[in-house]
């Protein structure tokens, strides 16, 4: 087998229960997740490749080497300081400090040198922090706070917890965020498969994690529960089935409408992430149900009409028009409605369009209302109707757009002409780190592509 170093303590107890339990015997080697690929790639005969990331095992997926993978515990990055914290390091900017020395993993030879390199983009501190010394494993850096030749190294939580009457660790902003997990990765024609097989199975099961957690790993549940309002519900199903794949973790989703399946996640005090749209963000962050929240993308109300627009409608003003049956959003619980009586009121076309007539309803009605001939024009959000086949999506000409609104349950003043579509990381998650690592997915470059598959507008990448 071969180990990224940072598992050892928890793979030698591991290895000892196994080699017990079957009377088998395993042989480990240490190193740095990019030297044991480097091995893996130059011949080294091996049956399970475990590195302390997760990414590494994709990258020799990648080349061939590896098929699939289980992953069985996951790392939290802190800064390790030396006992006492002398030199009162408090988070990620200190790294800057000219007179610190500081230790980074290199990112082409460890996990943790992956994650240190994202980390100091997403704070800005690339170009400001020169490390002192660059190690090739985990192991190394903390040893080196530990003889006090540095000041402070970015490292595994667990790692810095080998070390209990030496070594400080200082938390990180959102680590959860920027944890990542390990997996055994099944090497291709390895010669004792099925007993590889075992082993990645006994690391996974109670057993194995009872072993991580007491070498203070991060082992969390197998399951959480994503509530989602009905506009999200098609790329979020996506997300989720990728989620499913990468992790091997349940997503247990609960769709209904942005403001129903809030008040839901508020009675029962269940749930790990909410996507929604504006302004319910706001409103979790009123109620102190938000931990964080990320945008995923934007939303825009569109004119929707059935596929060859057969009543030729060009505009907000032809749904005025006596032959043309309108369907609209209802104005007082829906965001798409509020925008839309927004805009009506702002031009004077508000009474017009109360004389015109119209039918009320909720977003899945007025689709079937549409397809069904029962209406000619219906007032939807932009990405779901680009995404339907039998729909075609008619803008709402710029001269009657409006700034902004202000919701009546907030009291939060949000954009109309960027509607956002947020992930909210609930308070009352149960297990804030899979809540933490399905909003990083959804952010990701994967992630990216699903929305975009389902015609959904993006933020800049982050």
């Amino acid at each position: 087998m071969l180990c990224g170093a940072g598992i050892r303590p928890a793979m030698q107890e591991l290895k000892a229960a196994f080699e017990k339990q079957t009377g088998c015997s395993i042989s480990v080697h240490y190193a740095g997740s990019g030297t044991l690929l480097g091995q893996l790639q130059a011949g080294v005969k091996a049956d399970l490749y475990m590195p302390g990331d997760v990414s590494w095992v994709k990258r020799a997926q990648q080349k061939g080497l590896v098929g699939s993978y289980e992953v069985v515990a996951w790392f939290r990055p802190v800064l390790a300081v030396q006992k006492g914290n002398p030199k009162g390091v408090k988070g990620m900017a200190d790294l800057a400090r000219e007179e610190l020395k500081v230790g980074l993993g290199r990112p082409d030879a460890c996990a943790v040198g992956n994650v240190s390199r994202d980390l100091l983009a997403a704070k800005g501190l690339a170009d400001k922090v020169k490390p002192d010394f660059e190690a090739l494993t985990v192991n190394r850096l903390a040893n080196q706070v530990k003889l006090k030749s540095l000041d402070v190294a970015l490292v595994w939580d667990a790692v810095a917890a080998q070390y209990p009457d030496t070594v400080d660790a200082i938390p990180v902003e959102d680590a959860d965020f920027y944890a990542v997990p390990f997996a055994a990765g099944f090497v291709k024609g390895a010669p004792n498969a099925e007993l590889a097989k075992q082993f990645a199975e006994f690391a996974a099961s109670d057993v194995g994690a009872e072993i991580f957690r007491r070498q203070q790993f991060v082992v969390p549940g197998r399951m959480i529960r994503v509530g989602c309002g009905s506009s999200m519900r098609p790329p979020v199903e996506e997300l989720a089935a990728l989620f499913r794949r990468e992790y091997g973790v349940d997503v247990r989703p609960n769709y209904g409408s942005s403001g129903t399946v809030l008040l839901q996640i508020q009675e029962s005090k269940q749930g790990d992430v909410y996507v929604c749209h504006d302004p319910y963000a706001y409103m979790c962050e009123a109620r102190k149900l938000s931990a964080a929240w990320h945008t995923m993308g934007y939303l825009y109300p569109v004119i929707a009409v059935k596929k060859g627009n057969p009543k030729a409608v060009k505009g907000l003003m032809d749904l005025l028009r006596e032959d043309v049956r309108v369907g609209l959003p209802q104005r007082e619980t829906s965001t798409r409605g509020k925008i839309l009586w927004a805009v009506l009121k702002k031009h004077g076309l508000a009474e017009k369009m109360t004389a015109h007539g119209f039918v009320e309803d909720r977003t899945h009605a007025l689709v079937n209302k549409l397809k069904l001939d029962a209406v000619d024009v219906a007032v939807l959000w932009d990405a779901p109707t680009r995404a339907m086949a039998e729909v075609e999506a008619i803008p709402i000409e710029k001269k009657y757009e409006v700034d902004s609104i202000t919701s009546a349950t907030s009291r939060q003043t949000y954009r109309v002409d960027q509607v956002k579509v947020t992930l909210v990381r609930l308070t009352v998650s149960k297990e804030p780190l899979l809540a933490a690592q399905f909003a990083k997915m959804c952010l990701s470059d994967a992630g990216r592509r699903v929305l975009l598959r389902h015609k959904f507008t993006l933020p800049p990448k982050r």
